[in-house]
């Protein structure tokens, strides 16, 4: 699990390392110079290199970047865009620096000449938007097709929510320190950041800083605990699904999120679904059971017999926003006392009846994309995106509830604050019943807690689902791939993780 901050905190751990830990600005400088240097030369065409240099700490450390790669012997030029009454106190030492080793610094340079550029306009500290000169400046950079790699964000980025400020250069490589930064992987920041590598220059946590962070990554060793399997259990150890999915004639959600479920290891499934749907959905997935209900005829009783049933309980995968949909979700909430999975149309009807959240007692996670979410907070999708991470985080915190908030990057919120924040997936994921197949995974995983409802594994699901989305991708392509295709494959995904 891999801590990550926005600009305050980095500049908190900044402060801490440098004051109480006795470590010299210069040389965290120095070695985050290095670190850009490295990278640059690694991965880019660095026959003319031009480093753009702001006026703060960022732009010191493009110009400390300068430096160590014109000693290396590279053709190196720096433009100085800040200005000179505004530099920092390392930006005016950094610059003595350069200048008694002679480097080249021009005044108006020609972007195109050069086969890649330094961005150190600004850094994580920015909080106001890109104006004038600097605005236009990144808007030649962007023009130019010449490669930028960006000093710790791109600029103009904000570092907590990923939002263009004003105007954003868009880079093909990011060299961040110490922790990644909320804003390069969130709304427009992934898409500004390019690759991004985090470089370790010294600057680390005081002990027992857990309250710190609040903000974390998955990664590959998180997802051990997915793949524990009792050796002496049976498929009631496993744990018992309830999913409440699919509607009149309409059974591939149900479908989706079913297989889902059953290859994520649950024991037992069973389906409360339309009785036109069993026969197909017996013929697919004939290792599920089925409850069932005729149009018109909700049997509240049953309903009630299958939720005691389970172990763990999902509902709104193709439901409809119908009477009876609303029926079965009100039902649900007023007898339920397991985990439970809420998705797509029960996040709707949530939406047109927001006194039933008040009424959940559970242990609840809901699931929503962008639209969902703005439905349920009231709050244009334009808004949510600016500060998606602040968004879910109210919600989530005001109702008690763990919010799983899908989009390009998807956002998982506890009611306690901790947010994760997932780095995996791929464009192929924007397809009709991904979210479906999250849904089964999502059931099957906290199924096997052995009735513990442990919702630890929710982060950790969505992260395995978007590299299940990329393993797909692999072997079928972005365009080419579906959700049934995910649904099939994760099996194999599985295997490989495990021999890891």
């Amino acid at each position: 699990m891999i801590p990550v901050v926005n600009g305050e905190q980095m500049r908190k751990l900044d402060e801490y390392t440098i004051q109480k830990m006795g470590m010299p600005s210069l040389v965290l400088m120095e070695r985050a110079a290095l670190a850009v240097a490295d990278e640059v030369v690694k991965h880019q065409d660095c026959t003319r290199i031009l480093v753009l240099c702001g006026s703060g700490n960022n732009g010191a450390d493009g110009v400390a970047a300068a430096r160590i790669l014109h000693l290396r012997g590279y053709s190196v030029t720096v433009y100085l865009a800040g200005e000179r009454e505004k530099f920092t106190d390392s930006m005016k030492r950094q610059c003595e620096i350069a200048e008694n080793y002679h480097l080249k610094f021009v005044t108006n340079p020609w972007i195109r000449e050069y086969t890649v550029v330094i961005d150190a306009l600004f850094g994580v500290g920015l909080s106001r938007p890109v104006t004038g000169s600097l605005a236009e400046l990144i808007g030649h950079m962007n023009q130019s097709q010449v490669p930028v790699v960006s000093v710790d964000i791109p600029s103009g980025i904000s570092s907590g929510t990923g939002e263009v400020l004003g105007a954003g250069v868009c880079a093909v490589r990011t060299v961040t320190f110490a922790y990644g930064k909320a804003g390069l992987y969130l709304s427009q920041g992934q898409l500004h950041a390019g690759t991004v590598t985090v470089h370790d220059i010294g600057i680390y946590a005081p002990a027992n800083s857990e309250k710190l962070f609040f903000m974390h990554q998955m990664e590959p060793a998180d997802l051990a605990p997915l793949f524990r399997r009792n050796p002496g259990g049976n498929k009631g150890t496993f744990g018992k699904v309830l999913l409440i999915a699919g509607s009149g004639q309409m059974c591939g959600a149900a479908y989706l999120a079913g297989k889902a479920c059953m290859r994520s290891g649950a024991g037992m499934l069973k389906i409360y679904t339309d009785a036109r749907n069993r026969d197909p959905l017996l013929s697919k997935m004939p290792e599920a059971m089925f409850s069932t209900y005729s149009e018109g005829n909700i049997n509240p009783a049953q309903l009630k017999k299958d939720i005691q049933w389970a172990d763990v309980v999902g509902i709104g995968p193709g439901i409809s926003t119908s009477e009876e949909a609303r029926m079965l979700l009100h039902t649900l909430i007023q007898n339920c006392c397991k985990c439970c999975v809420m998705d797509a149309d029960a996040l709707t009807l949530l939406s047109k009846d927001p006194h039933l959240l008040e009424q959940i007692t559970f242990p609840c996670v809901i699931t929503p994309h962008i639209g969902e979410l703005s439905r349920l907070t009231g709050l244009p999708a334009s808004t949510l995106k600016k500060d998606l991470v602040h968004a879910a985080l109210s919600y989530a915190t005001e109702n008690n509830i763990l919010c799983v908030c899908k989009d390009a990057r998807t956002v998982t919120v506890y009611p306690d604050g901790n947010c994760y924040i997932n780095t995996s997936g791929c464009s192929g994921m924007a397809t009709a019943g991904s979210g479906d197949v999250l849904t089964g995974m999502l059931l099957g995983q906290i199924a096997k807690s052995e009735g513990h409802c442990d919702l630890s594994v929710v982060p950790r699901t969505v992260f395995l689902h978007g590299l299940l989305g990329e393993h797909t991708a692999h072997k079928l392509s972005n365009a080419g791939m579906t959700a049934s295709d995910m649904a099939e494959l994760l099996p194999s995904l599985t295997l490989e993780l495990e021999k890891m």
